[in-house]
This record gives C-alpha cells, sequence and structure tokens, in this order.
C-alpha cells in the first residue's frame, strides 16, 4: 500500500472520530464512544494486509479498526445515532458492529475465544482464512483470555492477537495493576509474539505483515503488542490525565505528523481536505437518514435445511399414543442421547463435538460421548477446564458455519459461561440485524439425586429463562431425547441450551414402561414437543401438573399415587421448551382443571414456576384458577442422601402440595 492511501486511511479515522467528539454534546450521537484517536497507525498498518475472507474482531474502540478495514463512514455515523442505515440498522451502536467479515462487541476479554473460534473453523474448512483480534492492555486481566490462549496453542489456530497497549486502561495505569510483563503472557502458552513501540505506520505495516504470512503460512497463533498512545480518554465522559500530558503525546507521537513528513505539503493537504469534505458529507447524510420506527419481526429460528428429525408437528399438529408400549428394545435415555451425537457426527461433517474429557476410553464425565472420539477422532475436541473458553470457541465455530455441540460437564458450570451466552451468543443475530446466526447446542448434565453435593448437584437453567436470544431445551424420557436433540442441532437456527437431568441418564424411554397412561404430543411454534398425559380410561381430570426433566417423571409417580390412593385425577403437562416461554398448552390444562401445581428442581424463588403460574395468571381470572408451586429448598443441596431427599421435590412432596391444592 504507498504512502498516500496510508495517510488517506489514517485521515479519515482522525476526522471522523474528531467529529464525533465535537458533535456528541449536540445528542445527535447515542450512548458512549470510545474514540481511536492517536492509534491510527495501528489499524491501518495491521489491516492493509487483510485479504478478503480474513477476520477482524474488534472491541469497544473499533472504529479505526472498521474504517481501516474498508467500512463507510456514513453507515458508521448512522450506527452511532441509532438510524436505520447505521451498519447494523441501530441496532448495535457505537461497540457492536458487524459488515463483511467484521465484527466488533463491547464486552472486554470475551471475544477472544469468539474470534479465536472463527479462525478454527476456516482451518477446519481449509480456506485459507485466518482471524486478527484486537485487545487491549485493560483486557489482559480477564481470564477468558488465558483459557483461549492454551488451546489456540494447543490446537494451531491461526489467528492473530494484536494487543494495543496504551499504558492506561480506564484511568488507571498500567504499572498499577499489571504483574510481569505482556510477552511473557504469551511466551508461557508458546505463543510466538513481538512487541512495537512506534506511533510510524510503516513500521507497523511492516511488522503486521510478516506476522500475518507467518500465521497464514504456519497455520498457528501469534502475537503483535503495539505499545501505543491515545489522545482522547477512555470515554467522552472520563478525562482524568493532565493536559500537558496529552498535549506532550500528541507532540512526540502523533501517527499523522510522522507520516506527513514523507509526503510534500500539497499532497497531505490535498488528502486531508478531501478526507474532511468526504467526513463531513457522510455525517450529513446520515443526519437526514430515517430512525427505525419499529423493530421488525424476525426470521423463524427453526427452520434450517435438512432432514425431517422429528420433534415438530405431525400434519395434524398433535397426536395421541395410548399404547406407549410399542418398543421391542427398551433403551435408556442415556444411551438415546449417544446414538443422537454418533448420528450427527455420522450425517453432517459440520458437527463437531467440544468439551472437557470426550475422549475414548472415558467419553464424558457421564458417558454421552463414548465411542464419538474413537469413530470421528478429527471432530472430537477434548478441552482442560475452560467452559468460558471453550463455549466461546464452539460459538466462534457456528458463526463460520459448523455445527458445534459444546458440553459443560455439570450444570452447576453454567455460571462460569454467563458471560459468553449472555452478552455474546444470545446477542449476536438480532444484535447485528439478523446478519448472522449461532447455531450452538450447549449440552449440560444438572440437578441431584446422586450425592454430588452443594456445587455438583444444581438445576440452574433458571438463570438463562429471561435471555431473549438462547433457546434453553430440557430433554425428558417421555419421548425421544435422540430426535430433540438432533432437531435442537440441525433444524434451531439459535443457540441452545440442552438441559439432561442426571438422572434421568438410566431410565428407559417412557413408551417402553407406562402402559397405564396415554400420551398426547403438541409442538410450540418453534417445533418442541409439549407431552400431556392422563391416566387411561380415567375420569375427567380435576388437577394439572407442570413439570419438565426429571421433576415430570416425580409427578408421573405421584399421578398413579393420587389416583388410586386418594381419587384425585390430574394430567401431567411436560414442555420441553422452557425458553421462550410456550404456555398454549399449559393453559389449554388448567382451563379444564382449574388448578395447577408446578414443580420444578430449581429454587422456588424467582423460578421457572413463578414465571408459569404468573402466565396463567394474565390469562385467567383469580376465581377460576387455584395453584401453587413446588420446588427445591432456599439453601445448597446436601450431599448427605438424607437430606437431599428432604432439600428436592419428591413424589411424597408433590402429592401432599396435590391434596392441599385440593382443599382450596
Amino acid at each position: 500500500m504507498d504512502n498516500q492511501t496510508l495517510y488517506r486511511l489514517m485521515c479519515r479515522i482522525r476526522f471522523f472520530e474528531e467529529l464525533v467528539l465535537e458533535k456528541f454534546p449536540s445528542g445527535v450521537f447515542v450512548g458512549t464512544t470510545h474514540t481511536y484517536l492517536g492509534q491510527e497507525a495501528n489499524a491501518v498498518g495491521v489491516l492493509a494486509h487483510l485479504q478478503t475472507e480474513d477476520i477482524v474482531f474488534s472491541n469497544h474502540r473499533g472504529h479505526g479498526h472498521f474504517l481501516a478495514y474498508g467500512g463507510d463512514p456514513r453507515a458508521l455515523f448512522a450506527e452511532l445515532m441509532g438510524k436505520q442505515s447505521g451498519v447494523c440498522g441501530g441496532r448495535g451502536g457505537s461497540q457492536h458492529l458487524h459488515w463483511r467479515n467484521f465484527y466488533s462487541n463491547g464486552v472486554q476479554g470475551g471475544i477472544v475465544p469468539i474470534a479465536s473460534g472463527m479462525a478454527l473453523a476456516e482451518k477446519i474448512k481449509q480456506s485459507g482464512a485466518i482471524a486478527v483480534t484486537f485487545i487491549g492492555d485493560g483486557t489482559l486481566g480477564e481470564g477468558v483470555i488465558y483459557e483461549t490462549f492454551n488451546m489456540a496453542s494447543k490446537w494451531q489456530i491461526p489467528v492473530l492477537y494484536v494487543l494495543e497497549n496504551n499504558r492506561i486502561a480506564q484511568t488507571t495505569p498500567i504499572e498499577m495493576t499489571l504483574a510481569g510483563t505482556i510477552p511473557d503472557r504469551f511466551h508461557a502458552f508458546g505463543i510466538a509474539c513481538e512487541e512495537l513501540d512506534t506511533s510510524d505506520v510503516l513500521e507497523i505495516y511492516k511488522a503486521a505483515g510478516k506476522w500475518l504470512e507467518w500465521v497464514r503460512k504456519n497455520r498457528s497463533p501469534g502475537a503483535l503488542i503495539l505499545h501505543t498512545y491515545r489522545f482522547g480518554p477512555h470515554s467522552k465522559g472520563d478525562k482524568t490525565r493532565p493536559a500537558e500530558e496529552v498535549a506532550r503525546i500528541k507532540a512526540a507521537f502523533d501517527p499523522l505528523k510522522i507520516h506527513a513528513a514523507r509526503l510534500s505539503q500539497g499532497e497531505h493537504e490535498k488528502i486531508e481536505a478531501e478526507e474532511r469534505e468526504l467526513i463531513r458529507q457522510a455525517f450529513e447524510t446520515a443526519l437526514r437518514d430515517e430512525y427505525p420506527l419499529a423493530l421488525p419481526p424476525g426470521p423463524s429460528p427453526v427452520g434450517r435445511e435438512g432432514d425431517d428429525l422429528t420433534p415438530g408437528p405431525s400434519p395434524t399438529g398433535r397426536g395421541v399414543e395410548e399404547g406407549l408400549g410399542v418398543r421391542e428394545e427398551k433403551i435408556t435415555v442415556l444411551q438415546s442421547l449417544n446414538q443422537a451425537l454418533h448420528q450427527a457426527l455420522t450425517q453432517d461433517e459440520r458437527v463437531y463435538l467440544i468439551g472437557q474429557d470426550l475422549l475414548d476410553p472415558y467419553g464424558g464425565a457421564f458417558k454421552v460421548t463414548q465411542g464419538c472420539s474413537t469413530k470421528f477422532p478429527e471432530r472430537v475436541f477434548s478441552t482442560p477446564i475452560s467452559e468460558a473458553g471453550l463455549v466461546g470457541i464452539a460459538a466462534g465455530m457456528a458463526l463460520r458455519g459448523l455445527l458445534p455441540v459444546a458440553e459443560i460437564m455439570f450444570g452447576d458450570f453454567l455460571t462460569l459461561i454467563a458471560d459468553q451466552v449472555i452478552n455474546h451468543i444470545a446477542k449476536f443475530r438480532w444484535m447485528y440485524n439478523e446478519a448472522v446466526k449461532v447455531p450452538l447446542v450447549i449440552r449440560t448434565p444438572s440437578g441431584g439425586g446422586r450425592g454430588y453435593g452443594p456445587t455438583h448437584s444444581q438445576s440452574l437453567e433458571k438463570l438463562y429463562l429471561g435471555v431473549p436470544g438462547v433457546h434453553v431445551v430440557a430433554m425428558t424420557h417421555f419421548g425421544e431425547p435422540r430426535q430433540l436433540l438432533l432437531y435442537a442441532l440441525f433444524k434451531d437456527d439459535n443457540p441452545v441450551i440442552f438441559v439432561e437431568h442426571k438422572s434421568l441418564y438410566p431410565l428407559c424411554l417412557l413408551s417402553d414402561t407406562a402402559g397405564d397412561f396415554e400420551r398426547e404430543i403438541s409442538w410450540t411454534t418453534l417445533g418442541y414437543p409439549v407431552y400431556t398425559l392422563r391416566l387411561r380410561n380415567a375420569p375427567t381430570p380435576c388437577l394439572t401438573l407442570i413439570a419438565y426433566s426429571y421433576t415430570a417423571e416425580l409427578a408421573r409417580q405421584a399421578m398413579l399415587h393420587l389416583a388410586y390412593q386418594d381419587e384425585i385425577f390430574c394430567e401431567l403437562v411436560v414442555p420441553t421448551q422452557l425458553n421462550p416461554y410456550a404456555g398454549e398448552k399449559l393453559w389449554e390444562s388448567v382451563q379444564r382443571t382449574c388448578r395447577a401445581l408446578v414443580i420444578e428442581e430449581g429454587t422456588l424463588s424467582l423460578g421457572w414456576g413463578a414465571e408459569v403460574l404468573a402466565r396463567l395468571a394474565e390469562q385467567s381470572s383469580p376465581n377460576l384458577m387455584r395453584a401453587c408451586r413446588l420446588a427445591a429448598a432456599e439453601h445448597p443441596i446436601p450431599a448427605s442422601p438424607p437430606l437431599e431427599k428432604t432439600t428436592l421435590p419428591s413424589v411424597d412432596t408433590i402429592v401432599q402440595k396435590a391434596k392441599s391444592l385440593m382443599e382450596l
């Protein structure tokens, strides 16, 4: 790239950011902004070498990266204004951009595994593409980046980590918070790196070209550490450095002044005038653009091309099975899930498994993946204890067209992936204006009853039930877990948290054993099944039991006791789709019985049961419905079997709660 073009791109970034700061007090822009003033040489010097298919993942300070990548200043202005013509239709704002192969997100650290996963996907596909991810010195405090460095090094992922060390985090100088050295952080994981302390775009251009070629040739990670200076505050409102210090930095380290000296006065003045006018026109045009009046409806979250994998509505939309004993061979829930993974790996080369201790002969903590690594050794990634990192890498793989299945060894560890799920994975599709999809399935064994104690027995899926953009699905033995998992993987375009209660694994599917019941199957609008069970030839039910996962099995047993011992006849409604809420069949049942008992294994406060009853109450007159909830006690789950039994819902407590409800 010639000197004039390098200067032009740096001027474009400089004048854009200056205008943003000038106009921000007027209220024309929304939210906040983190300008790239003083760092223009970094973005231009690095991104000038990219090939069309290469990936860039930026951060909260991403305007300069976006413009150096080739992004339209008008679209960027419009995004900062919240306009329909913005990069993401006004949905993302300053920190959340996506255009072509450029992405950014404002949450520190979390972008590193995602960008690395995208690069891994391109390596798998043998596309030749690599990824560049920009992080700052402040991000070095985030643990997920070290999880990622470890896996990127072990798996030889072709990604270049560009660390822009502007020597001060939001307001705190780096020497006050950083132990050791920056290069040692990469060297510890066997990642080659180079430091550059310069604001000269030509020096950065030369070094970046060398490192990008190295990553591309060796298909391995590398790091380029750019010691730099930002001229502005961290964001628009936190000026803490003395004015004389900032003035000294500008005088000595301005990349535009350094490079302008290589051009004639006429050359750089002409470029400056042209770029100022380009930025002015971009701003004025964006100012006239329209705001979105309303959010358009999103596309159907289900409907990817592929085989009919059931669940999903039958031609009539519902069906009734009375025998529930049609299988010739008994099969357990564990076997059914294992079959699903083998089938998925066999039928689609895009499917990959990633998680801790998945390799044979162990095959995962509960043996769900057993045999997969033997049959598909290149498509099962066994990770260290790095829940956030592995889920982020899996998300990156999904963004680039693969179909990863990530396993979190215990549902208790869903807490460790919260940032990845809530601030990244669940938001990408909507935040990037429906331009991307994240078809990721996160499997996790949950629940108590095994004596594992307070940190390995919880049902924490309720943490994600209020998160838009992520689907929460709980498998059951009332249907085929194999079909449910395949459906989530091949038919649901949104990320899915797939909950597998540990106590269900050894149980045979209900159709093998439940001759006393008839089962009605209906489907949510997303295509997930809802099972309604009634005792065959029983009187009209007078109580609706609502439960999912293993508590539904407890409720089924309680139904028998209530019928034969107390002549209280129930129907049991078992949803598999927990989020988004899908309550049509629940409401239909409660309309018939006028009573509802909701059972869950999570704690009572602010749980799934509370949501169910709130929704039902909104649909009915209080005088027409009697309802209550049953859940785990409000304390950690003990390891002691007798104490654990008194903590969790049981057949006995369901029976007692149901009888009490009938007396109201």
